[in-house]
């Protein structure tokens, strides 16, 4: 039985997955398709973090009424170790943030097109989120 956090981490995941999805299937194809000034995307990466925000809300309640007896029982929301998980999976999905954000700033520095840096910063932000939730997931699992 997985406990509430984990839960938590799932539903982050099928939240990013979700968004980071329909978003890449909605620019990509504009890429091939014209001049760069002609892709549609901030509307489109609005609608995606719209989309990350409520599916995470939709799914956290839904873990929350899973898990309701399990933390009334145990009296506490985490211990030792779902703490131990989460700043490992922290620090892994900090570290791939901060590439990210470092390959941002080289293209902004470098004056490439905003559309590049700021896709840099969305894109990877939901890549690094996901590593830390792989990290966390993998944790659960691997018995730490």
């Amino acid at each position: 039985m997985s406990g509430f956090l984990e839960k938590l981490n799932r539903a982050a995941a099928i939240g990013t997955i979700l968004a980071l999805g329909w978003y890449l299937i909605r620019v990509v194809p504009q890429l091939t398709s014209g001049p760069l000034d002609d892709v549609s995307w901030k509307g489109e990466m609005m609608i995606a973090v719209v989309i990350f925000v409520a599916t995470l809300i939709a799914d956290s309640i839904r873990a929350a009424i899973a898990s309701r007896e399990e933390l009334v029982e145990a009296d506490v929301l985490d211990d030792e170790r779902d703490d131990v998980i989460e700043r490992r999976g922290d620090a892994w999905g900090g570290h791939a943030m901060h590439a990210v954000a470092f390959i941002a700033l080289i293209l902004l520095v470098l004056d490439s097109d905003p559309f590049w840096a700021a896709n840099t910063l969305f894109v990877g932000a939901m890549l690094a989120g996901l590593t830390s939730m792989l990290v966390k997931w993998m944790s659960y699992r691997g018995g730490v």
